[in-house]
């Protein structure tokens, strides 16, 4: 695995252990469980840049699962576009715009999210418009796989197909668990691909935590010209670097001890105790 893309990845975790330590509570397992996914979008697979930041005029990414803010703000730092001194108000003051649920009105965000189901319509409506403006631009919608206890998801799914939206791509955060417990046992998902397959999408499954696999996923999703809106199921795990939490139904909500903190940030993350990149 390429060393730069490891480091980013490592830092981003790094920042949200922090994060969730200082404020004493934050979503940190559907957190962690992003981390490579976002890394991938924002390390050329989105068209944005500084210059652009605040523009409808290029891709957009909607973060449906918008309690995952926290990785989303520490990617958005890592690359320069979120200043540090704003990301260090999450969790530490009352009137900020760094809450739990990405707001309109920070650099990077393209959609305000959090309440679960409306990721993807907004997807929709701005895949539908770039393509009836005929511009060039692509749409990610990431969402998470607890989501689909939702019906606007499924709603949306034959409306995406019927206007051909290929400059379309939805992202599932399938990392089986969700609120109040495994998906597999609180509403059944499974066969997750089959399903959408029936609604006529394409459907790619990949390792979440496999950058090289999910960066070549993304790259071929904008160039695609099919006709059909793609899906793409992320193999992935909640918590993911953090072993006391991983695969927990608690890691959906939760704090994080000092001790358990100090366990992975006085390390290297360069194969630090524990953490995995």
């Amino acid at each position: 695995m390429n060393p730069d893309k490891t480091c980013f990845a490592a830092s981003v975790r790094k920042r949200i252990i922090e994060a969730t330590l200082h404020a004493g509570v934050s979503h940190i397992g559907g957190s962690l469980s992003v981390v490579e996914v976002l890394r991938c979008l924002f390390n050329g697979i989105l068209g944005i840049d500084a210059k652009n930041l605040w523009s409808r005029e290029r891709d957009q990414l909607v973060l449906s699962k918008g309690h995952a803010a926290l990785a989303l703000y520490a990617v958005l730092v890592e690359k320069g576009f979120l200043p540090e001194e704003l990301f260090q108000e999450y969790g530490q003051k009352e009137e900020t715009v760094m809450g739990i649920h990405p707001e309109l009105g920070i650099p990077g965000i393209d959609a305000a999210t959090g309440s679960l189901g409306h990721g993807l319509p907004i997807g929709v409506g701005f895949a539908l418009s770039f393509r009836m403006k005929n511009q060039p631009f692509h749409v990610f919608v990431l969402a998470g796989d607890g989501e689909f206890n939702e019906g606007s998801n499924w709603e949306c799914l034959p409306i995406a197909l019927h206007y051909r939206l290929d400059n379309l791509t939805l992202i599932v955060d399938r990392n089986r668990l969700q609120l109040s417990g495994f998906t597999e046992e609180m509403h059944p998902l499974e066969p997750l691909g089959e399903k959408f397959s029936a609604f006529g999408w394409d459907v790619k499954e990949v390792d979440g935590h496999n950058m090289e696999a999910v960066g070549e996923v993304l790259r071929e999703a904008k160039n695609r010209k099919n006709g059909l809106p793609l899906v793409v199921i992320a193999q992935t795990v909640k918590g993911r670097g953090v072993v006391e939490i991983e695969n927990k139904v608690d890691s959906h909500y939760c704090g994080i001890s000092p001790e358990v903190a100090r366990k992975y940030l006085d390390v290297s993350f360069q194969g630090g105790s524990g953490v995995i990149p």
